[in-house]
Formats: structure tokens, sequence, C-alpha cells
């Protein structure tokens, strides 16, 4: 993927450290999405910038239930840690998420099982750095996938509004008064949301248009 921002607000000086937190996910099958977290910390070094050693890789893989919006599966991957035969031994496994509600308190039921000297600082944030995104896992894989597909036209102003029920004030755009999502949407303008994430369904809502 070609990164957009390489060149916006660079380092003035070569990296020492870098920390990349990369989520993907997927759909399994039609009752279940998975989701994979990885961190990677990598220093520079001190004597040769061009060589790089990596410090932490942690890898964290959870299926969501579709219907129940819990966690059905969990692992955790600890392929290079700091201090070996060490710090791989955790006092808390991934198997303490099973069962776990996604969107009911997930943050805080994490920082309560993971959190300090319960797990490891780099694992942790790494859950934790997982949690915004599982909405978006949800919503691209299932959600708008079959509004895209399949959706009729004259069910897009209630699904627009089901939407904005679900994350309003969740940031500026989506602010309840006067956000500028918001504002769209009380004029019935969904063009902009739509060619974001359904561009088969604006067609059809353009035509649809056109046709009135």
């Amino acid at each position: 993927m070609t990164d957009i921002a390489k060149d916006i607000l660079p380092l003035k000086n070569p990296a020492g450290f870098n920390r990349d937190i990369n989520i993907e996910s997927c759909a399994i099958d039609a009752e279940h999405f998975q989701i994979r977290g990885q961190l990677t910390d990598t220093r520079n070094d001190y004597q040769d910038p061009t060589k790089q050693f990596i410090v932490h890789c942690l890898v964290v893989s959870i299926t969501v239930s579709i219907k129940t919006n819990t966690i059905t599966e969990a692992q955790f991957g600890l392929p290079k840690m700091a201090f070996e035969n060490m710090c791989e031994k955790l006092p808390a496994g991934a198997e303490l998420l099973i069962g776990v509600d996604v969107f009911k308190g997930f943050s805080f039921k994490l920082r309560e099982l993971y959190g300090g000297k319960r797990s490891c600082f780099h694992l942790s944030s790494l859950l934790q750095a997982m949690v915004p995104a599982i909405t978006q896992c949800r919503s691209w894989n299932f959600d708008f996938k079959r509004m895209d597909a399949a959706l009729p036209v004259d069910k897009v102003p209630l699904a627009m509004d089901t939407m904005l029920s679900n994350v309003k004030n969740s940031c500026h755009a989506w602010e309840e008064n006067n956000g500028g999502i918001t504002n769209d949407f009380k004029e019935g303008k969904y063009e902009r949301m739509l060619d974001r994430m359904a561009p088969q369904l604006l067609g059809r809502w353009k035509q649809d248009k056109t046709n009135d």
C-alpha cells in the first residue's frame, strides 16, 4: 500500500526507534470475523543507523461472533520479546478474552485483564489499539458490504439514521447538533458517505434521483 503520509511532518533526523502497529481483518464465514493485530518495535544500531534490530514483535488474533459480538477464539503470538524465557511467560493468557463482549466495556476489560503487572505493557498497548478498529472491521467486512450489494434505495435514509444513532458524538464530524456529517444527513445528503462506503449503492441512489 502506498504511504500517502511519508512526506508529512517528517523527522528532523534519521529515526532511532520505530513502532509499527498493523491491524487487519477478514470475514471467516457468515457468522464470524477475525481481527489480527501486530506490534513491531525496531531500533537502529547506535554506530550504524542503517542496521535495525527487532526489540519486540507481538501478534494478537481474535475471532468475534456477529450475532453476540463476543470473542469466540483468541490467541497471542510472541515471536520476539525483549528478554527470552522471561517476557513471554505472561501471567494472563489469551483464553481470558473468550466470551468477552467487544462493544460493551471492552477497553476497561482489557485494562482489568492485561494492565500493569498482570501482563505485558506492549501487549496491552496493542490490544488497546485494536479496540477502536473493531467497529470498522465489522462494518467493512459485513454491514457496508451487504448494504453496497443489496440495500434497496428507499431504505437508505433509515440506514443512515441508524448509523448516526450508533456513532453520534464519537468525533467532531458526528457531533449530534452541528457535525458536518450530521448536517449532511439532516438535509438528506448521503452521497458523500455512500461514495466512501457503498459505491454500488451510490450508483443506485443517483439513478433513482435521476428518475424522480
